[in-house]
């Protein structure tokens, strides 16, 4: 009971040797995708395993984190085994907390950090001869380009086709192998945007049923029909990759996108009113995500940048 009542700002006892590693501990990884699990979430996952998990069990369920916790009791989930976490975030159509299944520490956000400033400031310092500064430049933002097939509107990114490439392009990468170490750089953002209803409950309920005798059939034909009402249910998604080539506008990106700005603005474009009137009376949201890798590996791109900028 006192595991079950912990906080989660709390330091597990296992943790404290797998920090030297880099790695968080199973424990951990509940605390960070419970607290992202919705009440609705927690109860769908509880009706799913109606059969698997005891009354009494279940009536210590009351967050994401007790309902991780009690799966790791039923033997379904250790350090070297997250398929049924998975699968179970994949059925309740919650792939934004796919990332965060995975005991690899994951790096502090340093987006408001003065990187700058540690690289250029030290050679302002030391220069006999103040210098003239430097106009700005100002770079109109870059977009994602919008394409429209025959299935559609989707948003595609610029990143190459696969295939097999022309005799010219091949030239052109060979000669694009090494880059100019002078030449700015720019850096690819993937951006995922994903419209879903705000709870499936209702919709599964009567709608799921088995009467199979084995528990372990009865709960996989369950799965089966969950997972076939919850994929009818998918209100779709668009992934598009934004191009960046100044660190100020990738760092007020990746600001909004944490704050909340960004999931904000967003709403106004993708829940419209053609969307509501399709979905009929149920709520829907929004989910956004920023891939924190690229984020890390762009901003290391841009501080490049700044570093040239400084050299005489």
């Amino acid at each position: 009971m006192a595991g079950l009542k912990r906080r989660a700002s709390q330091v597990w006892p296992e943790e404290h040797g797998e920090q030297e590693h880099g790695l968080y501990s199973l424990h951990r990884m509940f605390d960070i995708v419970g607290t992202h699990l919705t009440h609705r979430d927690v109860r769908v996952l509880s009706f799913l395993f109606v059969d698997v998990i005891d009354d009494h069990e279940r009536g210590l369920i009351r967050n994401g984190r007790d309902f991780l916790l009690a799966l790791e009791r039923q033997g379904r989930c250790d350090e070297s085994n997250f398929r049924q976490v998975l699968q179970l975030l994949r059925i309740i159509t919650r792939h934004d907390l796919l990332p965060y299944v995975t005991l690899k520490r994951r790096r502090a956000d340093k987006y408001l950090e003065e990187t700058s400033v540690r690289y250029v400031t030290p050679r302002a310092l030391s220069d006999p001869e103040p210098r003239p500064p430097h106009p700005p430049k100002t770079v109109p933002p870059h977009y994602p380009v919008v394409c429209c097939p025959a299935s559609g509107p989707q948003m595609c990114s610029k990143r190459p086709a696969r295939g097999r490439a022309t005799l010219g392009s091949q030239r052109k990468r060979r000669k694009s192998v090494t880059p100019d170490p002078k030449e700015k750089q720019t850096c690819d953002i993937r951006l995922r945007v994903r419209a879903e209803y705000c709870q499936h409950e209702t919709a599964l309920q009567g709608n799921v049923f088995s009467n199979k005798q084995d528990p372990l059939e009865r709960q996989f034909e369950r799965f089966n029909q969950a997972n076939t009402i919850l994929k009818s249910r998918d209100l779709g998604s668009i992934i598009c990759d934004i191009k960046f080539s100044e660190l100020t506008y990738l760092d007020a990106f990746w600001r909004d996108y944490i704050n909340g700005s960004l999931l904000e603005a967003l709403k106004g474009v993708f829940i419209t009113d053609s969307l509501k009137q399709a979905v009929g009376h149920e709520a829907i949201k929004l989910l956004v995500n920023v891939d924190e890798e690229d984020y890390e590996l762009g901003r290391q791109k841009l501080l490049r940048n700044l570093m040239l900028q400084a050299l005489p």
